[in-house]
């Protein structure tokens, strides 16, 4: 049995997550004790915890002394990229983040933009040196409005963010972003990403332009 405690969102989020590789049922509650305990020493205000595919999956309801209540899954989506997908009259410019100041206007966008989207971490300089990943600003004239990262690390390219400056939001900008991004990959037949079930608007972006749910990569429950 392996338990993974994650920490590094409950000083910016209050958030800990539990995640339980291996786990037979009967230790179920015994991992889920030593996780609680961790987290809420470290001022954990809520816990999320989930079991990969190879472990025992958590259920709702109770564990031993605990109850799990499902609150979302991260699902995996595909569009296909030919010919006849949706364009866009709205283009963005994309620019590449180089300068200091850029990465400071990336981290301050993506990190207000994903506050309080489930399982969603915070953005820090590192994440913008990761090899094969392409992170850049969104500009419509000089204003930022957005940011996005791809992951070319594989043969289909990978959209691991994609966001709007909160204060823009409702304004067809998320839109107008992901079919920009698309537009500018490299020809290859699809693009894929990873969405929490608990943002409907995001998995109604993403639907509305060919994006197809493909499977679901984790199911997350709260602990209390």
């Amino acid at each position: 049995m392996v338990l993974e405690v994650i920490q590094k969102e409950v000083p910016a989020r209050g958030i800990g997550y539990l995640i339980l590789r291996d786990c037979p049922e009967e230790r179920l509650g015994e991992a889920l004790g030593k996780g609680m305990e961790k987290l809420k020493k470290a001022g954990a205000k809520q816990v999320l915890a989930t079991s990969l595919p190879e472990g025992e999956p958590l259920r709702p309801g109770p564990v031993g002394v605990w109850r799990l209540t499902h609150v979302h899954d991260m699902v995996t989506m595909s569009c296909p990229l030919g010919p006849d997908r949706p364009r866009t009259e709205d283009r963005l410019t994309l620019r590449p983040v180089k300068k200091p100041q850029e990465e400071k206007t990336y981290l301050e966008l993506v990190n207000r933009a994903f506050r309080d989207v489930p399982n969603a971490r915070t953005f820090g300089a590192a994440d913008l040196k990761v090899q094969n990943h392409r992170c850049g600003l969104a500009l419509r004239g000089d204003q930022p409005v957005g940011v996005y990262e791809l992951d070319l690390t594989e043969k289909t390219p990978h959209l691991a963010t994609l966001a709007i400056d909160p204060d823009l939001w409702r304004q067809g900008l998320g839109r107008a972003l992901l079919l920009t991004v698309l537009d500018g990959l490299p020809k290859v037949p699809s693009c894929d990403l990873v969405v929490s079930t608990a943002n409907p608007s995001a998995v109604k972006l993403y639907e509305s332009v060919g994006f197809v749910q493909t499977g679901v990569l984790s199911s997350w429950f709260e602990v209390v």
